[in-house]
């Protein structure tokens, strides 16, 4: 991403501690920025809960690579189109509601991370998604990309359980869980509100899930029906059947 000429002058706006690691205070005409410019301030190690949240229309943030935690909220309620947070290599924990009710389309973080929390992501704008390369993300947390409009989706290969809710409310059609060798727990509506056609997936996961009429929820009583087989399942004429892989 190129940065703006218009780069937020962030020793003018903030005020920071002796040794540089903590914004304990935000000038009032920061508001009227959309840029955040933290790069230098490479002793800064959280962004705190709530700093850059509701009252700010930020477009553009750039963290310092040792950013270890962005807490709850965050930025919450922003107007984030694109985040690339992939230079903060220590960077393990993006904790709830983090980036909620932004603009997101896109993002990208360090092959390190190993928490993204609840509601984290939720209602923004990403299309595409792909964990495949966040080898240490062992869980898809609850609400996590609830009401984002994805479409397509690779997951990491050690994840180990997805949590209720993660992909409610998208545009998942083709849904491809075939490489994720050590999933066995996907809870309640996880892939709910989605209009699935084909799962591809492996065998003897639970799965939770409620006993109402949606593809989703009929697709997981038919793999149940069905031993819990690993197979490629296509939705046809109303109801789910079985191909091997």
């Amino acid at each position: 991403m190129i940065k703006s000429k218009y780069l937020v002058m962030s020793s003018f706006y903030f005020k920071f501690d002796k040794n540089l690691s903590k914004i304990i205070e935000i000038n009032k005409l920061f508001k009227n920025q959309n840029i955040l410019d933290l790069s230098r301030f490479d002793k800064l190690k959280i962004i705190e809960k709530s700093v850059f949240s509701i009252d700010y229309d930020l477009n553009f943030i750039y963290l310092p690579k040792n950013i270890e935690i962005i807490d709850n909220f965050a930025f919450y309620k922003n107007q984030i189109q694109i985040l690339d947070l992939s230079n903060c290599i220590k960077l393990k924990s993006i904790n709830e509601y983090s980036f909620r009710k932004n603009k997101i389309k896109y993002f990208k973080l360090p092959k390190n991370i190993e928490i993204i929390d609840t509601y984290s992501f939720k209602d923004n704008e990403i299309k595409i998604l792909n964990l495949s390369n966040y080898t240490n993300l062992k869980n898809i947390a609850s609400y996590i990309f609830e009401g984002n409009q994805i479409k397509h989706i690779k997951l990491s290969q050690s994840l180990e359980k997805i949590y209720y809710n993660a992909f409610e409310n998208n545009k998942i059609e083709i849904l491809d869980l075939s490489n994720c060798i050590k999933l066995k727990n996907i809870d309640t509506d996880a892939f709910s509100g989605n209009s699935l056609k084909e799962i591809k997936i492996l065998n003897n996961i639970k799965i939770d899930y409620h006993d109402n009429n949606s593809p989703w929820n009929n697709f997981v009583k038919y793999y149940n029906e069905n031993n819990m087989k690993s197979g490629d399942y296509k939705y046809n004429n109303n109801k789910w059947n079985w191909y091997p892989l």
